[in-house]
């Protein structure tokens, strides 16, 4: 007796293949600026011995580090808050962290303003308690930027710096 798999083959869906990234001019800007700095820096290390830092954008995380740097290497200061509970081994669960629900991803500032960076990826939304934060620090008189690319946060930060 001879098995009929052919089935196997009309059931299986081939997946598309993802879009090869292409690194926007941007990044690499960030990348070469980062590493000047870093000669700056480090005067007494010859330039081929340190390492050169990569910056993407396809990623919440690469993106928050991409972001972050952008801000440091401009004069402000930036920070990533983890909002993310912590595990307690005694107590066999997750713990709150100190932070509040919906606080954005990144907490800068430049030229004396406040600015919170929402980082978001694809088709990801704000939720109601981000949208309440906003809400919030945008009534004190901050900033609040919902961002999905690097060129998108720059956009918007000059836009910033130009409208205060």
């Amino acid at each position: 007796m001879i098995l009929d798999l052919n089935f196997i083959d009309q059931t299986a869906t081939k997946k598309k293949p993802k879009a090869k990234y292409v690194k926007p001019q941007s990044l690499k800007d960030l990348e070469r600026l980062h590493f000047e700095h870093k000669k700056v820096r480090f005067p007494n290390i010859k330039e081929s011995q340190l390492v050169k830092t990569t910056f993407r954008d396809q990623t919440s995380n690469e993106l928050t580090k991409s972001v972050i740097a952008w801000i440091r290497l401009n004069g402000g200061s930036a920070s990533r808050i983890n909002t993310v509970g912590i595990f307690d081994v005694k107590l066999g669960r997750y713990r709150r962290s100190g932070s509040r629900k919906g606080f954005s991803d990144i907490v800068a500032i430049m030229d004396g303003r406040h600015i919170s960076i929402e980082i978001k990826i694809g088709h990801d939304k704000l939720r109601p308690a981000q949208e309440k934060i906003k809400s919030e620090i945008e009534a004190a008189g901050g900033s609040y930027l919902v961002i999905h690319s690097f060129d998108d946060f720059l956009d918007q930060i000059q836009d910033i710096q130009n409208h205060g």
